[in-house]
């Protein structure tokens, strides 16, 4: 399994033509699944809508050794042919630049499997059921806003190619990966100054944070061993607990531990 990149990102429209572009966005690249995700959501991102795969390389998925189904089932393909699979990979190279979708996508989208695991909000933080009420947020509040996971890294190009389309709204992404301490920062856009980058060393700690928070990778309310290094200028990681006692060391005792050392 991958580490995980998480991702809150948030499409603001400041005015009505902005506000008409994210409600394409919902009706073109938003579908709905048969059965929830593993975060309880109908919805996800059709990545395939917003960067198509080239004919020739959705036509090698069939043509596997391995086939595998929606639901990610595996099973062997009884029609194999090793030589018909070699040559449509030779003519996917020469045509697209790319043998198969794994290549094509880590260039294109970012991320090999694109946006997964979506989670679409309606009032109150609650996930959306139907389009109806992903709809009903943005004319009320004038954005809307989900969570969706990457694998490895965000889906910088899925990002992009939106805010190509869609030039009008404002996006931001404020995304961490599972190894906390280690990667993190935000993707903004605006018409007036495109797409912009804020790296980890340029955050405020504190608004790193509470990123950090707002993405469910640390615990804001409870000790979980993730803290504030001033010292350092890092969001830092030790759970070791006072000997002799079930209590974690004081924040301001700690001396912060590199992630899988003691």
């Amino acid at each position: 399994m991958p580490n995980w990149n998480y991702n809150l990102i948030t499409l603001t429209a400041k005015n009505d033509e902005a506000k008409k572009q994210i409600h394409t966005f919902i009706d073109q690249h938003i579908i709905k699944r048969s059965k929830p995700n593993w975060n309880d959501s109908l919805f996800e991102i059709d990545n395939k809508s917003i960067i198509p795969m080239p004919e020739g390389i959705v036509k090698l998925d069939s043509m596997c050794a391995i086939l595998q189904g929606e639901d990610g089932s595996i099973k062997p393909n009884p029609n194999y042919d090793e030589k018909a699979e070699k040559a449509q990979r030779e003519s996917n190279l020469r045509e697209y630049g790319y043998e198969d979708w794994y290549s094509f996508c880590i260039d294109k989208w970012g991320s090999k499997w694109g946006f997964c695991h979506s989670v679409f909000f309606k009032e109150y933080g609650e996930i959306a059921e139907t389009l109806d009420e992903i709809h009903a947020h943005l004319d009320k509040n004038g954005y809307i806003e989900f969570k969706s996971e990457c694998a490895w890294s965000t889906a910088t190009g899925l990002l992009e190619e939106i805010c190509n389309r869609y030039p009008d709204i404002e996006m931001r992404d404020e995304w961490g990966e599972e190894q906390v301490t280690e990667y993190y920062g935000v993707f903004e856009y605006t018409k007036e100054k495109g797409f912009t980058v804020i790296h980890k060393s340029e955050m405020n700690l504190d608004e790193a944070y509470d990123m950090l928070g707002r993405l469910n990778l640390v615990n804001i309310d409870a000790d979980d061993g993730y803290f504030i290094n001033r010292e350092k200028g890092i969001i830092d990681y030790d759970e070791r607990l006072d000997e002799g006692s079930d209590e974690y060391i004081p924040e301001d005792k700690r001396e912060g531990i590199v992630f899988g050392t003691h």
